[in-house]
């Protein structure tokens, strides 16, 4: 058997998340086994198994390397609206995107049963980007743009819409729906105008 070079392992590694990916898009993520994913990767299950010991652990970093590249922390160019909405938009996108989507919406419901998932997702995701989204707030409050208050409230007013319509209610959303929720997140938690009005440079899409 020829030996294993780190080219090879890569690769390896980049196709069995592949594999994942597009099964779980194919299939829906409950379906989707290592065998499955093994056999789609063309690899045998012992070299799944070798890097993960299981399903929700191929996920996490399939999400994880997906995520990093279309979720970056609030970037800042000055002005703290418009990076406030670009950032919204990705995340939109991201939550919209056929691959990911059921893959979000799949771990975060085996997490519910996992507390060992539940902290890897929170370790892995909400710890580093809520921190650094509030370097990014703060940074902007003290540059006069956004009032003092706690910089955790203002991103939870920004995605929790999101989040629900994604896991609960699964209306659709999109960019206009990120704007509105914008707009009143400001006026809710910064004390601006009211919704649709465009003193903050955004509009509730109305």
């Amino acid at each position: 058997m020829p030996e294993a070079t780190p080219r090879r392992t890569a690769r390896s590694r980049d196709a069995i998340l592949r594999a994942a990916l597009d099964l779980c898009a194919e299939q829906g993520y409950a379906t989707v086994t290592m065998e499955a994913i093994a056999a789609r990767a063309r690899v045998g299950k012992p070299t799944v198994y070798r890097w993960w010991p299981s399903k929700n652990a191929v996920f996490l970093d399939t999400l994880q390397e997906s995520w990093a590249e279309s979720v970056v922390p609030l970037p800042d160019t000055g002005d703290i609206i418009t990076d406030l909405r670009n950032w919204l938009h990705r995340f939109v996108d991201t939550l919209n995107d056929p691959l990911l989507r059921p893959i979000i919406v799949g771990i975060l419901g085996a997490a519910q049963h996992d507390p060992a998932l539940k902290a890897a997702i929170r370790e892995r995701f909400h710890v580093p980007f809520r921190a650094a989204n509030q370097v990014r707030v703060i940074a902007a409050q003290e540059a006069g743009q956004l009032p003092r208050l706690a910089p955790e409230l203002l991103e939870d007013s920004l995605v929790a819409p999101l989040w629900y319509r994604l896991l609960v209610s699964d209306e659709p959303f999109d960019h206009a729906d990120a704007d509105a929720i914008l707009a009143h997140a400001l006026h809710r938690n910064c004390g601006g105008p009211s919704p649709g009005e465009r003193a903050w440079g955004v509009s509730d899409g109305s």
